[in-house]
Order: structure tokens, then sequence, then C-alpha cells
């Protein structure tokens, strides 16, 4: 056994390790179950290891390169987000009522209290 990749959770490992079954290649997890009970030291141990035999691991490391660009890829185009004129327009409104209505109200209380 080989080891071709090494994943920070073991859902990832799974993703990976059935695209290799989807092309042919039979794949094992190494330490799932550790980094299940304890995640915390997934990156100590090195993570969820993905193992093939010695035979397919040139076929399966071209398929993990494959695998990690599709990723980078992604299935849509980024898009920038223009986000701030919502953030400003929602500051406005929530926040000149609670300076207008929190202020009454703590005048309010002062006047109550005294």
């Amino acid at each position: 056994m080989k080891t071709i990749a090494s994943f920070t959770t073991p859902e990832d490992a799974h993703l990976f390790r059935a695209f290799l079954g989807s092309r042919g290649i039979q794949a094992h997890l190494l330490d799932e179950y550790f980094v299940q009970l304890f995640w915390h030291y997934s990156n100590t141990i090195g993570g969820v290891r993905v193992a093939v035999e010695e035979e397919d691991a040139e076929t399966a490391a071209a398929i993990h390169q494959e695998y990690m660009a599709s990723l980078r890829e992604g299935p849509y185009p980024l898009q920038p987000v223009r986000a701030w004129p919502t953030v400003i327009l929602v500051s406005l409104l929530v926040g000149v009522p609670m300076i207008l209505f929190g202020r009454r109200q703590q005048i309010r209380q002062e006047l109550v209290t005294d």
C-alpha cells in the first residue's frame, strides 16, 4: 500500500476515495476513525490518508492532481461580490433607530429612578 493523499477531514478523504473508485482504482482510508474521535490531532498525525496498491500508485497520483485542480476551479466561476451598499443600508436601518430610541429609553429610566 502506498499513500497518495492526505486530508484533514474524513469527509474529504471519502470524496477522493469515491473519485478514485469511479476511475477503477480501489483505495483505502488510513487513520479515519482516529481523526473522527480526536479531530484536533488531525494535522499532528497527518490527517486521513488515502492509500492504494503499489501498481496503481502512479495512476492514482495523476488522478489526485486532476482532482485537486478541479477543486480549485470549481463548478462555477467566482464573481466579485459588492456587498458594501447592503452593509451600509442595513447598518443605517438598524443603527439609527437604536441611537434615537435607545437614548430615549435610557433618559426615561433615569427620570424614573430619580
